[in-house]
């Protein structure tokens, strides 16, 4: 699982209400606090060694020479966070492992990295499997944030059983449990502040630690949020979606829950369709619409009867055109239904799908 690792240089500083493009103050960048002591997830950070602390003030000083991704945290957690929390609690784990989520996808859930990592926790497909998260044409539990996050949590605590250390949990969760247990052994260490690991790794350690510093402790990096603009939870509510038909499009879940195509989507990462196949959903809805949203979508249902699908074996002379006018229906739809293009050839005794309306 890949964290995304930020740099120090040309940054958008916020000044008043207007964005200017300014350097990083290299004065305030080479004076970050450090604390005295520090623990992560109830384990005490060996800060008083040189090299640990020089590792967390690197991490600082990335994470802070880039402002933006910085007060995207801070206008995110409100929405986000608290979700995350209340799992953790349920738990009963560590709430440090939050800050997790935050430098992996800077808490969006629609992240993908260019490894095919997807979602809030970056997921890749077979560990996602392996945790109950499925992706389907036009679903893609991954991105969502309920879902991802119960896999997540079951994923840490699997691998804080295996390694009996929360940094050495964190670094098997960016780089995979068989490549720390694998240096643990050529190595002959046992704690992940002496372990040689790939730099990426031994960076995503600090870099959570580093973001657990700087949004538990703003103040000490000279970050003012009195007055800013963050992004509260939106008021929804959870309703459930069957779908009996072969594919219901989103574009009729929208407007059973009166919103556009854009914003359903927003409220439903999963979704990366434009179709839902059978199966049953729990669809978020703003909760003003969620008493409506059976009645609408029954209303949509019996006005868009889905379409009879026939099988049409194609006969001596038969042609798309042809079979198409003869059912009142498009070459382009014919194509479409069976994966054939316009310049196919079709003979005699080959089997097509066709979906026809009443």
């Amino acid at each position: 699982m890949k964290g995304w690792i930020g740099c120090v240089g040309i940054a958008l500083v916020l000044l008043g209400s207007g964005l200017v493009t300014a350097r990083a103050d290299v004065n305030d960048l080479l004076r970050l606090w450090i604390p005295s002591s520090l623990e992560f997830c109830g384990e005490p950070v060996p800060l008083d060694r040189a090299d640990v602390r020089e590792r967390l003030d690197l991490e600082l000083v990335v994470v802070l020479g880039d402002p933006v991704s910085a007060a995207l945290w801070f206008k995110r957690a409100p929405r986000y966070l608290p979700a995350v929390e209340t799992a953790l609690e349920t738990e009963g784990l560590p709430q440090d492992l939050k800050y997790i989520a935050v430098i992996e996808s800077n808490l969006r859930p629609e992240a993908v990295s260019s490894a095919g990592a997807v979602g809030a926790w970056q997921f890749v497909r077979a560990t996602g499997r392996l945790y109950g998260l499925q992706s389907r044409d036009g679903y893609d539990d991954r991105r969502d944030w309920e879902k991802s996050t119960r896999a997540a949590l079951a994923h840490l605590r699997d691998l804080w059983e295996a390694f009996g250390s929360w940094p050495l949990a964190l670094a098997a969760y960016n780089a995979g449990r068989r490549r720390v247990a694998d240096a643990m052994e050529s190595q002959g260490e046992s704690s992940f502040y002496d372990l040689r690991l790939p730099r990426e790794t031994e960076r995503y350690v600090f870099r959570v630690m580093a973001a657990k510093l700087v949004l538990e402790h703003p103040d000490r990096y000279g970050i003012d949020l009195e007055g800013a603009r963050t992004w509260s939870a939106w008021d929804t509510r959870k309703v459930t979606l069957r779908v009996d038909r072969r594919r219901l499009p989103v574009t009729a879940v929208a407007r059973a829950a009166g919103l556009g195509f854009r914003r359903l989507v927003e409220l439903n990462p999963w979704i990366v369709g434009t179709e839902l196949g059978k199966g049953t959903y729990r669809v978020t809805v703003p909760a003003g619409e969620a008493p409506e949203f059976p009645e609408r979508l029954v209303r949509w249902e019996a006005e868009h009867p889905e379409p009879r699908q026939i099988y049409h074996r194609v006969r001596r002379g038969d042609t798309l055109t042809a079979i198409a006018r003869r059912y009142g229906i498009t070459v382009g739809e014919i194509c479409e239904w069976n994966g054939i293009s316009r310049r196919s050839t079709i003979y005699p005794g080959q089997t097509l799908v066709l979906l026809l309306t009443d």
